[in-house]
């Protein structure tokens, strides 16, 4: 517990508010550069706002005859999407072709539009007529030059009164969303509780860890709800983005746990741990840890494309957890399926080889669950494998089912 208030303390001295469709920073372009910013989906109208300022342009290497850059081969540009495989095949015919004067993009403004030195700045705004997702790029097409800048980005729809902005991309879920399936989970743990009443007896340590579970998913999806909301106003993310991390730590460790409780049967057949069953628990969560400590430590300070390659690197960690959760849960279905052996661990399944609850049926469960429902529909997946999986492993009358909660050594306790 130490060690994880520790990791907890860390969170929040590292998590400052991070920013994503408003953009604050320091750009350092060298010749015949394209920097792209950000990707934003707009669902009817809205716009893109771009400010630059303290602005430099100088030639490489500065001498008495060097000439300056043109500033009109210096700019911003938006392409939409369904033009991408267009912009890339003008660029694998001719590829030193600059992308301002490629036709079907649009130029937002050149350099040529700066004030003149010392603000050396520019602010303005575009309005975005037709729906669709865009990429924001700043292009510098001059050879040996260098420009070095200050940029705030803003991009964002408008309601329907055209005055209101709306900082949510339009493929990104509504703060609506988190917050029904916050109501569907409450009634969930509400069922739960109830079971809990009615099968008071019967209940394990267990079903107590999987209702904590669904405490913290609760927690989860209120903090979620609440920060794409601020995030939906303001186009920053605030201290609910701190603690929806924080709760998204607590969920997946939680889930992983319960998973490989489940594996093993403890609180239900089997009232000791094995040893490897810690092991394994242990890697799962030392992998989540370094995850959520260096997204806090590093991904406030990223670009666009470090941030996705830093989110693919965290999916990355997510499915080798996966991996490992199944591995161990595969194994010991395994091991209850084939339990004629009479040592310590097999003996352990003989008794509920005919019963409600089957470890050999459940990693196929979480394998439908990775596969089809893990990184694709997000929370409706999430809800599916929960009601199963606390279905399966609901509280029951042990003795009844022929089970009973066995030692280290096999027999009946």
């Amino acid at each position: 517990m130490r060690i994880l208030g520790k990791i907890l303390l860390l969170f929040f001295l590292f998590a400052a508010p991070s920013t994503a469709d408003i953009r604050s920073v320091k750009i350092r372009s060298h010749n015949r550069d394209i920097i792209f910013f950000s990707e934003f989906e707009y669902s009817h109208t809205g716009y893109v706002s771009v400010a630059v300022s303290s602005v430099g342009i100088s030639s490489i290497p500065v001498t008495s005859n060097s000439s300056q850059p043109d500033p009109s081969r210096i700019g911003f540009f938006l392409l939409s999407d369904e033009l991408q495989h267009r912009y890339n095949l003008e660029f694998d015919r001719n590829p030193d072709l600059c992308a301002l004067d490629i036709k079907f993009i649009t130029v937002l403004y050149t350099f040529q539009n700066l004030t003149p030195p010392p603000q050396s700045s520019f602010n303005k705004s575009y309005n975005v007529i037709y729906p669709g997702e865009y990429s924001l790029y700043f292009a510098n097409c001059n050879d040996l030059s260098l420009v070095t800048m200050d940029v705030r980005t803003e991009l964002y729809n408008t309601n329907d009164d055209g005055t209101t902005k709306d900082y949510l991309s339009a493929e990104q879920p509504q703060p609506s969303l988190y917050f029904n399936f916050f109501y569907i989970y409450l009634c969930f743990l509400s069922i739960w509780i109830e079971v809990y009443f009615r099968n008071k007896q019967y209940f394990q340590k267990l079903h107590l860890v999987m209702g904590v579970l669904l405490v913290m998913t609760l927690l989860n999806l209120f903090c979620k709800g609440m920060d794409q909301h601020d995030f939906k106003v303001t186009g920053t993310h605030h201290e609910w983005h701190v603690l929806f991390y924080v709760s998204q730590f607590m969920r997946n460790v939680l889930l992983f746990t319960v998973i490989m409780l489940i594996g093993v049967g403890w609180g239900i057949w089997r009232r000791v741990l094995p040893e490897w069953a810690i092991f394994i628990w242990t890697i799962v969560i030392l992998f989540q840890v370094w995850a959520i400590v260096s997204y806090t430590v590093v991904g406030q300070s990223v670009s666009y494309i470090e941030e996705h390659a830093l989110n693919e690197s965290f999916g990355v960690i997510d499915g080798f957890c996966c991996f490992v959760v199944f591995s161990h849960t595969f194994c010991s279905g395994i091991a209850f399926k084939e339990s004629k052996d009479t040592s310590t661990f097999m003996r352990s399944f003989i008794s509920i080889k005919e019963t409600s609850v089957r470890p050999d049926v459940f990693p196929f469960v979480f394998l439908v669950y990775i596969i089809f429902f893990r990184w694709t529909t997000e929370e409706i997946g999430n809800l599916l494998f929960y009601i199963v999986m606390f279905y399966l492993f609901r509280p029951f009358d042990l003795d009844d089912e022929g089970v009973g909660i066995l030692d280290d050594t096999g027999d009946k306790v």
